[in-house]
């Protein structure tokens, strides 16, 4: 019995010693050496082990959990090969952005190294605006690369800048030819009673012209501005009649303005009268 205990201490004995070293190298494993670049990645050497490692002050830091075969093996490769969105091929980098108006994206992604891990959504439905991805491929030894895909779905704009209905105080109109022409209005409307239905909502209306309208012919335009920013113009012709204040002005005007040739007349029509008379005395004179 004693005999057996005796194995069994060595054997822990002698398993602590093979884990020593182990222990002592993770403990020295910071700085590595030999660096070699593969895959767009930077690996080092520590003790017949490999790191991830990045340069500091001339020396090379591992960044990394070991790695016990030759990172560089094309078995080991964790890149990716192509990608394609909607059939679109897109530009392999570690951040890619892809920009689309479908509602729905299929993703088909290929890594460099057909026996690689790769993990990803192949159909992902979009939203509005940004749609991340992320795209994590292992090779056989257990390196990792992920990517960041962006994927931008833009809004479909509308180009729609029908007006499909209008009504001017009241009473529905029909544009022809994009003019709405003979409407008479009463003399005493400033602007006119507009309303506007429009085929889609996401369009804009802007009235001109429709605000304290004079006597006479007039337009008012209207512009329909579709989503898209494309615009289209509808025009509204009208005569609007003089009211009975703008006649008395108008005759008051058209007097203020002829005052001074009246004053004129009536003075030279008195010098006249003045000289006839004058001329009148002088010829009974001489008659006499």
């Amino acid at each position: 019995m004693g005999g057996i205990l005796k194995k069994l201490k060595l054997i822990i004995f002698i398993t602590l010693l093979s884990f020593l070293p182990l222990n002592i190298v993770k403990a020295d494993e910071g700085v590595v050496y030999s660096p070699r670049t593969c895959f767009g990645k930077t690996y080092a050497t520590h003790n017949n082990h490999w790191h991830e490692a990045i340069e500091q002050n001339g020396q090379y830091i591992a960044t990394g959990a070991p790695i016990y075969t030759y990172p560089c093996n094309p078995s080991n490769d964790p890149t990716l090969k192509t990608l394609t969105i909607n059939n679109n091929n897109i530009t392999i980098n570690e951040k890619m952005e892809f920009t689309t108006y479908d509602e729905n994206a299929t993703i088909i992604a290929t890594p460099n190294n057909q026996s690689a891990k790769i993990e990803y959504e192949q159909n992902k439905k979009l939203n509005i605006g940004d749609n991340p991805v992320t795209i994590k491929i292992t090779g056989v030894s257990g390196l990792t690369k992920t990517y960041e895909l962006n994927i931008i779905r833009k809004k479909v704009l509308s180009t729609n800048n029908n007006i499909k209905k209008i009504t001017i105080d009241g009473q529905e109109y029909q544009f022809k030819n994009n003019v709405i022409k003979d409407l008479f209005i009463t003399s005493n409307q400033k602007s006119l009673n507009i309303k506007i239905t429009k085929e889609d909502k996401t369009a804009t209306i802007i009235i001109k012209g429709n605000e304290n309208l004079k006597a006479g012919d007039n337009t008012i335009t209207i512009i329909s501005k579709a989503e898209n920013g494309d615009k289209q113009t509808y025009y509204i012709k009208f005569h609007k009649s003089m009211a009975i204040t703008d006649i008395i002005g108008t005759i008051i005007g058209i007097l203020i303005l002829a005052l001074p040739i009246i004053i004129i007349i009536a003075i030279i029509a008195h010098k006249n009268k003045k000289k006839y008379i004058n001329h009148s005395n002088r010829y009974k004179k001489y008659k006499l």
